[in-house]
């Protein structure tokens, strides 16, 4: 339970607790979301950044968001990603190729170990990934991300109204 007390922690005092306006914070956490679901692993906080700043949207509460695809979760949730996008763009994404394909970046066929994960052939392996992915895994996380993203936008705006009005903040 101790990784849920931390969890709190952040959502609760770092995100809700923002000196910010309510929108800036929620649309950060939306923009978050759709930087989250793209195919750019190891880029995402600069990508979120350079978007949150044009955008007008709070930098710091988007960035835990960009966090949910890490090198430990970015295999399944790419994965969901390309069959969402394979399934909207009408390709019906072959499973047994994208299996294969990210059987490759996984290294099924070599145990997985912190080694290989901070190697440069494991990052140009997800490239190349990313790469024969394409148009379904863009469209796949670009609907998962808006669509997470329009959900918590008014979650988070909801969220940081009570937790100022509870302070006496406002």
């Amino acid at each position: 339970m101790r990784w849920w007390s931390r969890l709190r922690n952040v959502v609760v005092n770092r995100i809700l607790g923002l000196n910010d306006t309510p929108h800036r914070i929620a649309w950060g956490v939306l923009l978050g979301f759709v930087v989250a679901f793209t195919p750019t692993v190891g880029l995402q906080m600069m990508i979120f950044v350079a978007v949150a700043t044009v955008m007008r949207a709070n930098k710091i509460s988007g960035l835990p968001i960009v966090w949910i695809t890490n090198p430990l979760t970015v295999v399944p949730i790419y994965y969901a990603c390309w069959r969402i996008g394979a399934f909207f763009l009408g390709t019906d994404g072959d499973p047994e190729r994208g299996e294969q394909i990210i059987g490759r970046l996984v290294g099924a066929e070599t145990s997985f170990t912190w080694d290989r994960l901070v190697s440069a052939e494991f990052w140009e392996e997800v490239g190349h990934t990313l790469w024969e992915l394409g148009a379904e895994l863009w469209l796949g996380g670009l609907v998962v991300g808006v669509g997470l993203g329009l959900v918590f936008y008014p979650i988070t705006l909801w969220g940081v109204r009570v937790y100022r009005r509870a302070r006496g903040l406002g």
